[in-house]
């Protein structure tokens, strides 16, 4: 019979720690894939692809640097393969361009888990009833014509705390950010 081994990996190979790195950089990986792609149209497609090779490649990834970093590396590969594939088709996107944008993504790699939690703080300081209006209008879809009629609020007012609070956001974000780089 095997020894068991100290390690805290599963059956797999891949340890919870990656297991959670790879569940939330999710987002930032289909976005980055559906801007390298021009579209995202089969970014999902791409994604899963780049899923699985970051899965099958678990067992290289240093927990000293940064998960989407290195993530980020097998995604433009997977959509470079995707691109071949589609080599007959008509491609928006030049391998140059490509290769730019990619970069500037892997500029702010780091940026995007700390603005993620200074959106986090922000949206808690905010009134109840305005996470509930953010939450019906961003989170189910819920057009402002319906939402101003439900409020009793003309449709132009309706736009008008949006954008105040989406302003707000905004501001509590930067702030946060700033005095996080000051930390």
């Amino acid at each position: 019979m095997e020894s068991t081994s100290s390690s805290n990996t599963h059956a797999s190979g891949i340890s919870p720690e990656f297991t959670q790195h790879l569940i939330a950089s999710q987002s930032a990986l289909y976005a980055f894939i559906a801007s390298l792609m021009g579209g995202v149209s089969e970014a999902n497609d791409v994604l899963q692809e780049t899923n699985l090779k970051l899965c099958n490649k678990a067992s290289e990834y240093d927990p000293a640097q940064p998960f989407l970093r290195w993530a980020y590396v097998f995604a433009r590969f997977e959509v470079m393969a995707w691109r071949k594939k589609q080599a007959r088709s008509r491609i928006v996107l030049d391998d140059e361009l490509v290769a730019m944008i990619a970069s500037d993504w892997d500029a702010t790699a780091g940026d995007a888990s700390q603005q993620i939690t200074a959106l986090e703080g922000c949206l808690s300081k905010l009134p109840q009833q305005q996470r509930e209006l953010l939450d019906a209008r961003y989170g189910r879809g819920e057009a402002v014509q319906d939402i101003a009629a439900r409020q009793c609020r003309t449709e132009n007012a309706m736009s008008a705390l949006f954008y105040r609070v989406r302003k707000t956001l905004a501001d509590c974000i930067e702030l946060a950010l700033r005095q996080e780089a000051y930390e």
